[in-house]
């Protein structure tokens, strides 16, 4: 298990969920009773309209719904779940879009469970915490609970530790997505490698992130502020390893933008512009030079959003 530290925040480029939830029932009207029904037998479907994307259990979203219903004592064979993703994040890219997925399908449940909706006659299950549903969401991966929030933080530990930083002003972002799927697993196997070498030693521990020099910068809304905080230590490995990564970086950095650097474990790269024009010229400038590239224009959508 690896410790980050790392500035988060949410964009206004998102996946639609759909969801369809319904207890599973008898001929005779009545609702099934608990079983240990194993997962191949479940009425269960998660798809996406992006053939790329795994399906059913080896989708989050699944894995999300399973740990949910286990620690809210739901036997997932009592239930009908249907999971429709209309993808819209590129997945394999550095950019959260699966972990934003099942955080959506987490609060959908947290919901259900809290309104009442997942109990069944006669059965009234235990309501769960804040904190509880951030302990399923952990399990599904680091950033899964900063997703169930969004906003802006500063989050260390595996991802448990949040701390809300203040608002950002919305600003566009150019965002660069390369061809080739980055697997979060393997960059922090380069990145563990390369650091056993010797090179590239210095880790977030020894260098720490610390919230108040970003709360300062943030508070004063200039994208020039922030820019000297902004730094990723997968770049170095991932830019060797894929070199349109690298190239990327040098073409985003010669534009006016004010801060460039790589989201996540990569590949993708993103600039913030302060003026939407600027962005829209500096996509247009770039854009002949890397055949093969995605390229999206979006703003940073900072609200973060309660449960």
């Amino acid at each position: 298990m690896h410790e980050l530290r790392s500035v988060m925040t949410t964009l206004a480029l998102a996946d639609l969920i759909t969801v369809e939830f319904s207890f599973v029932e008898n001929p005779d009207g009545k609702s099934s009773p608990r079983s240990d029904t194993c997962p191949g037998s479940r009425l269960w479907r998660v798809e996406s309209n992006v053939k790329s994307v795994p399906g059913g259990e080896g989708n989050l979203c699944y894995r999300a719904a399973e740990m949910f219903f286990e620690y809210a004592g739901v036997d997932p064979g009592s239930v009908q779940l249907a999971v429709w993703i209309d993808k819209h994040i590129p997945e394999a890219a550095g950019l959260g879009g699966g972990s934003a997925d099942a955080a959506a399908i987490l609060r959908f449940l947290y919901a259900g469970l809290q309104e009442g909706i997942l109990d069944r006659p006669g059965e009234v299950l235990p309501r769960m915490t804040c904190l509880q549903l951030e302990q399923i969401a952990l399990r599904c991966g680091a950033d899964v609970p900063f997703c169930l929030y969004g906003g802006v933080r500063l989050c260390g530990g595996v991802g448990e530790i949040m701390t809300p930083l203040p608002k950002l002003s919305p600003v566009s972002v150019l965002l660069a997505v390369p061809p080739h799927a980055v697997q979060t697993k393997e960059a922090f196997r380069m990145l563990d490698q390369r650091r056993s070498s010797g090179f590239g030693s210095e880790t977030g521990a020894e260098r720490p992130m610390r919230q108040e020099p970003w709360r300062k910068a943030i508070s004063r809304q200039s994208l020039k502020a922030i820019a000297p905080l902004v730094q990723n230590d997968f770049t170095s490995v991932i830019s060797e390893s894929h070199g349109q990564t690298a190239s990327l970086l040098e073409a985003l950095r010669a534009t006016s933008a004010s801060v460039v650097s790589m989201s996540g474990s990569g590949p993708s790269c993103f600039a913030l512009f302060a003026d939407r024009k600027d962005c829209e010229e500096s996509l247009a400038a770039i854009r002949p030079a890397f055949s093969g590239v995605r390229f999206f224009i979006t703003e940073i959508d900072s609200t973060a959003d309660t449960i």
